[in-house]
């Protein structure tokens, strides 16, 4: 099958997935034994004005009215009014996910680059000190809960050391950061202010190492058991019988090992977007995730929908594009 067909296949099957997501998703939430219409109007409203607000956001109706009503909507481009922050849902996903892409994009980041090169110094030393540390590292931080180490680091690094780092947040106030597209760091930049860069750098090193431990661990087994294999392979053999250095060798057999790297990332990069809420929420971090965390305990149903809408095509998309990235990295490879 040609690319362009399997990426008609693949995307003729979103609405699909999507809708199923949709009624998994809307049937489950009223579930919860709460009244989002009291929660709406507060603990103290009349019946009357509980009422008022019910049938104003058709909670009134049966469950199948709300569930066609709310479909029709959401192909409207319309995911209702959040009960939380009295908005559009579709303004407050607009505000939020920038932050949360910044946060996950900088994890990602530091995850490969640390992850990858701790796994080729543990396969280049086999056997060696190197290579035990690096596993027992590797191991250790696979499982290490995020939410323990994200307050562990707030204890040790923001109290104990007199505040050598945020507590939380995204910028300081004082920094004057003019917002352009959302993105601190590139505002930052665009802007000139090193002064805001500064100060978004050091909010975003605790909640992005903590976001992204889990993933450091995952890249270095990955890359650590693929060089090893690759390392073993007939065409390494005659690179070295040429003499060339090391750090050659090294180098052409990590390429062979980019594509299993490659779709890690791809899926772990949907994951790190769609698992904030814990780091967010121990970090105050003004994104999805914290929201989605608000939404949750205030049985907010339009947010709980739409984010989960949002988090499931995050991840159909990635791993399309993990999939088509592997066309250009091996041209073997056909669909």
């Amino acid at each position: 099958m040609s690319i362009v067909g399997y990426l008609i296949r693949r995307i003729l099957l979103l609405p699909i997935i999507l809708l199923g997501l949709y009624t998994i998703v809307f049937f489950l939430a009223h579930v919860i034994p709460a009244d989002p219409a009291r929660a709406m109007a507060g603990e103290g409203a009349s019946d009357e004005i509980v009422a008022r607000i019910a049938a104003q956001y058709d909670l009134d109706k049966p469950l199948g009215v709300q569930y066609v009503l709310g479909l029709k909507r959401i192909l409207r481009g319309d995911f209702g009014r959040s009960i939380h922050t009295w908005r559009p849902v579709v303004s407050d996903l607009r505000d939020f996910l920038p932050a949360t892409i910044e946060l996950a994009t900088v994890s990602m980041i530091l995850a490969v680059i640390l992850g990858c090169g701790i796994g080729v110094l543990s396969a280049v030393y086999r056997g060696s000190l190197i290579d035990v540390v690096s596993t027992g590292f590797s191991v250790f931080w696979l499982a290490m809960p995020r939410f323990w180490l994200g307050i562990i680091l707030q204890i040790g690094l923001c109290v104990l050391f007199y505040n050598l780092m945020p507590l939380g947040g995204r910028v300081s106030v004082s920094a004057g950061l003019k917002t352009i597209t959302g993105f601190n760091i590139l505002d930052s930049i665009l802007t000139g202010n090193g002064a805001a860069l500064g100060s978004t750098l050091k909010h975003i090193v605790l909640p992005a190492f903590t976001l992204g431990i889990t993933s450091l661990g995952l890249f270095s087994r990955m890359t650590r058991t693929g060089l090893l294999d690759t390392l073993q392979a007939d065409y390494v053999r005659t690179i070295r019988a040429f003499g060339h250095p090391g750090r050659v060798v090294v180098w052409k057999a990590f390429r062979n090992v980019i594509i299993p790297v490659v779709t890690i990332m791809g899926m772990q990069f949907g994951f790190l977007l769609g698992g904030t809420v814990a780091v967010e929420t121990v970090f105050d971090w003004p994104g999805l995730g914290l929201y989605a965390a608000q939404s949750a305990l205030t049985a907010n149903y339009p947010a709980i929908i739409a984010l989960t809408l949002l988090y499931g095509v995050i991840r159909i998309v990635f791993n399309l594009l993990t999939d088509i990235s592997y066309f250009f990295l091996d041209p073997r490879i056909r669909y």
